[in-house]
């Protein structure tokens, strides 16, 4: 079973949904290459819709190829939301897009409309799924750049540090997840706080539907590889060169995704081009395998302790 298979059956139950739930935010959530963004533009066909992106590599501009974008025709035929909005060297945390998630939906429930979530990072979820109360401490470039040139010079030491500072929160993330423990370092050093002190879960603010799109990790691998493939197709080479040339430098932190990084490190001549190809599939299992992980929490609470105002569903792809 495919996406537009199930179209009809998600159509119906969204119908439901909004009944009960006028107010209501449907959230299209899995790992990446599952088919969100094809079943959220089907969709369309049915519903007066706007797209929240959940996606933390598109909020980038220009960088549109190695983040899998929506294309622009559509862009300009479904309204989306949460994409192109920052540029390359620029950051945006986590706090920061739930302040301005959280003013977009009643702006969409007022045009009478349907927000819906759609995407596979999971952090950008919690925003409104957990709804944690998050601190209000702006990024400070400045220790970020020294915390990053700390890490690049003794890898894993950032990790150590939080691990001292805020074991519970150095326990969540994997010694690789720089960004994130940068970020919960930040909040310690600017605040004094614990991470796991700041970011507390409460109930969401709006009726959920949760709709859960499940793909079996060798058919998402299998998309994975033909997404690369047609992103070579697309250019992405000459992306990264033209981002370059723009002074985006290779050390900032969106040049280091996936994608991006391997392609500048063939750049480099650190490997050859099949290999820097070969590279970006593996990366992508890996993250996906990662999303997985994160996401079984979901349905682990969806089965045992489903949270209040949330509707769980689940369609299985094949």
């Amino acid at each position: 079973m495919e996406i537009a298979d199930i179209v009809l059956e998600v159509k119906k139950e969204i119908e439901s949904f909004r009944k009960k739930n006028p107010d209501g935010v449907v959230i299209i959530w899995w790992a990446t290459a599952t088919g969100k963004s094809k079943l959220s533009i089907l969709l369309s066909e049915y519903f007066d819709e706007e797209i929240i992106s959940a996606d933390s590599r598109q909020i980038f501009r220009y960088m549109d190829i190695g983040t899998d974008k929506v294309p622009n025709d559509i862009l300009k035929k479904i309204p989306h939301h949460q994409i192109n909005i920052v540029n390359p060297d620029e950051t945006y945390t986590s706090g920061q897009r739930k302040n301005d998630v959280y003013k977009i939906i009643p702006d969409i429930l007022a045009r009478k409309r349907l927000p819906m979530i759609v995407g596979g990072t999971w952090l950008y979820i919690d925003t409104v799924y957990k709804n944690f109360s998050m601190p209000d401490i702006p990024p400070d470039i400045k220790l970020r750049d020294e915390l990053f040139a700390k890490e690049e010079k003794e890898p894993w030491i950032l990790h150590k540090e939080l691990m001292k500072l805020d074991p519970e929160e150095a326990s969540k993330l994997h010694p690789k997840s720089t960004r994130y423990i940068v970020r919960a370092l930040e909040i310690y050093y600017k605040s004094g706080q614990k991470k796991t002190d700041t970011f507390i879960s409460q109930p969401p603010q709006r009726p959920l539907l949760m709709l859960w799109l499940r793909r079996e990790k060798e058919d998402t691998n299998k998309k994975i590889n033909a997404r690369v493939r047609e992103m070579m197709k697309w250019w992405l080479v000459e992306e990264v060169k033209w981002l370059l040339k723009k002074w985006y430098t290779k050390n900032l932190q969106s040049m280091q995704w996936i994608g991006y990084k391997e392609v500048i490190e063939f750049l480099e001549g650190k490997y050859d081009y099949d290999e820097m190809e070969d590279r970006i599939k593996i990366t992508t299992h890996q993250l996906a395998k990662k999303q997985r992980s994160r996401f079984r929490r979901y349905i682990a609470e969806g089965l045992q302790s489903p949270r209040t105002n949330v509707t769980y569903k689940v369609r299985k792809l094949s």
